[in-house]
């Protein structure tokens, strides 16, 4: 070796090797916003989903849809009417003596933390109306009820189907 030089990294092989990481770092961090957002949209929809088929559950079993004859954006009616067990009349009561009746759904509590409401990812109320809203041409305007939730990407998501 020749005298004066010592082994090691300069100033610019490391500055260029930082550079790198960062710029690494940066793609990694847009890649998981990116998963993140669909994430939530795909939560939301299944919640969506979810309060749907409860909605259809509750008319099969009382004979009306939650809040019959009329609702109008309700953020509070689908916890009352779907999450909290509904007392039973004595005829109806199980073998155990049970003196309410199972929820029509059961969500996480995180969907539940600012109860009488259901919040969707964003941390929004879903709401309810009924009757739904003719949501124009193109759209599966067959349901009696809307259930929406507002996205933080500005959409709505809702469980009545558009045309693509």
């Amino acid at each position: 070796m020749p005298a004066g030089r010592r082994d090691g990294f300069t100033l610019i092989e490391l500055a260029v090797v930082v550079a790198l990481v960062a710029f690494l770092a940066g793609g990694l961090a847009a890649v998981c916003a990116g998963m993140n957002r669909a994430s939530r949209l795909e939560s939301t929809r299944a919640l969506v989903r979810a309060l749907d088929a409860a909605c259809d559950s509750y008319r099969a079993r009382l004979g009306q849809y939650p809040g019959f004859p009329f609702a109008a954006n309700d953020t509070t009616l689908l916890h009352r009417a779907l999450c909290v067990p509904a007392p039973v009349t004595r005829g109806d009561a199980g073998a155990d003596g049970a003196a309410l009746s199972a929820p029509f759904i059961e969500l996480p509590s995180s969907r539940l933390a600012c109860a009488p409401q259901i919040h969707d990812d964003w941390g929004w109320p879903v709401r309810y109306s009924l009757p739904g809203a003719n949501h124009g041409p193109g759209a599966d305007n067959s349901r009696r009820f809307d259930i929406d939730a507002t996205s933080g990407e500005g959409g709505v998501i809702g469980n009545w189907n558009t045309a693509r």
